[in-house]
């Protein structure tokens, strides 16, 4: 006989409506996943879109009229235009993250007045552009090899002193930022 002031074991079978709340709760565990990564995904792909970018960079600088009279902005050869984040973000997930999160500080920066129109060219550009270089030099420019590969050059078609550069870099020690810095960016004074 069992007495019915005997507490129930945690590995007690539970009683059948306590079944139910298995399924259901999966199920909304699910969906509340799903649209947890909706949003992420939604985000990191706003995050990545040029208006974006330019929602900062038009009117406070020059960026985004350099970028646009690049070749990597339009070009004779109607190769699909580079967006800032084909330059400026890596495609690899915790790289990006990283990024994400370190350039959130500098929109917060913008955000509170701490980056504005009147010191962005002298004070705030030479630090950025000197930290994005430092990162494509440490990164081999992994960025620009997104596209530009140089096993895939045809060497023929360029300059003779291109084609040399191109195929001795690696042996050199360079890589693409070391002579083709200020492509997209005039390099800062």
């Amino acid at each position: 006989m069992s007495n019915p002031q005997q507490k129930k074991s945690l590995w007690s079978k539970p009683s059948k409506k306590w079944l139910l709340g298995i399924p259901i709760g999966g199920f909304l565990a699910f969906i509340l996943g799903a649209i947890a990564l909706g949003g992420f995904h939604y985000g990191m792909t706003y995050t990545n879109n040029n208006d974006f970018c330019y929602g900062c960079h038009v009117g406070m600088d020059t960026i985004v009229e350099e970028y646009e009279a690049s070749p990597h902005f339009t070009n004779t050869r109607g190769v699909v235009a580079a967006t800032c984040s084909d330059c400026h973000v890596p495609q690899e997930f915790f790289p990006k993250m990283a990024l994400k999160i370190g350039a959130s500080v500098d929109i917060i920066h913008m955000i509170t007045g701490k980056i504005n129109l009147e010191n962005f060219e002298s004070e705030h550009r030479p630090r950025l552009a000197e930290r994005v270089t430092h990162e494509f030099k440490e990164n081999d420019s992994k960025q620009c090899r997104y596209c530009h590969d140089v096993t895939t050059m045809d060497f023929e078609n360029q300059s003779r002193n291109a084609s040399r550069r191109h195929q001795t870099m690696e042996a050199r020690g360079l890589t693409c930022i070391d002579c083709h810095a200020g492509i997209a960016h005039k390099l800062p004074e």
